[in-house]
């Protein structure tokens, strides 16, 4: 049989058929959000020799495509590669929080990047023969499904959603200083004397100042509260609060439970001190 040209879906299919007897999986994937972005790792596993080949050789790569059915935006997601496993390959890749909201899909194929002569798949199903294929830039090689996933954010610290972990208040009878109260039910309760409220609200435009001066303090108190809580014999049961059950989700997400507070809430937050002394710099130099 002679080489043949199709369309954007090439015949053999690299998918759960059998006219390629090759896997191609995704699994072990998390997905975490911050401040600014949701992280997004996972591993790909794929088997035909052929498809890796040109993967490695750049005449095909990976496609990681996410949408968002709530936004209706939808783009690569640009996935690095993050770590090499024995049997798979590990990548990483980030989404702007504000693009997104409610359920998230990304879907994995590998799509040729160059035209692609005598394309056949070395575990090609013996009824093909010895027939090739022909392949154009942007033409399906593999599809490996889709993955689906919440895209729950953090907050907005001028105006918390719902599930917001923090609430900012003013208290007339504060005249200096903030205070920090974990008594309510559904918000961690940051207190500001009245002035220092309105200053606070006025740095509405740099969320970044906001989120270092304030809310990353005020997480490292909650998460020392937390841990001390935990560890105190006479500690009070918080699993009732909402505010505790999405604090400590963070925190046993966090990379290390051996963290300082200031190292893990800087980790929760996006390392927010990183973003604010830089823009804060850069606008300086200007």
């Amino acid at each position: 049989m002679s080489s043949t040209t199709r369309g954007s879906y090439p015949h053999p299919v690299l998918d759960d058929s059998d006219d390629v007897g090759a896997e191609i999986e995704v699994f072990n994937a998390s997905f975490a959000p911050s401040v600014d972005d949701v992280e997004i790792k996972f591993q790909v596993r794929m088997t035909e020799p052929r498809i890796q080949a040109l993967i490695d050789e750049g005449s095909a790569k990976y496609s990681f495509r996410w949408s968002c059915t709530a936004t209706l935006a939808s783009e690569e997601l640009g996935a690095k590669l993050n770590m090499h496993h024995t049997d798979s390959t590990g990548y990483i890749g980030w989404i702007d929080q504000q693009s997104v909201s409610g359920t998230v899909r990304l879907e994995l194929r590998v799509v040729a990047t160059k035209p692609i002569e005598k394309y056949r798949p070395e575990n090609q199903h013996p009824d093909y023969g010895d027939a090739d294929f022909h392949l154009l830039p942007g033409d399906i090689l593999a599809d490996a499904g889709v993955l689906e996933f919440e895209a729950e954010k953090l907050y907005d610290p001028l105006n918390p959603p719902l599930g917001s972990c923090f609430e900012f208040v003013a208290d007339s009878n504060l005249k200096r200083g903030l205070r920090i109260r974990f008594d309510d039910d559904e918000h961690i309760l940051v207190t500001f004397p009245v002035e220092v409220l309105q200053g606070f609200g006025m740095l509405r435009n740099r969320q970044d100042l906001q989120i270092s001066l304030v809310v990353l303090p005020a997480l490292m108190e909650t998460i020392s509260f937390i841990k001390t809580n935990e560890t105190s014999g006479d500690g009070e049961d918080l699993t009732d609060r909402k505010w505790y059950t999405a604090i400590n989700r963070l925190m046993e997400g966090s990379r290390s439970g051996d963290m300082s507070p200031f190292q893990m809430a800087q980790e929760i937050l996006g390392n927010p001190l990183d973003t604010s002394l830089t823009t804060t710099f850069d606008n300086l130099g200007d």
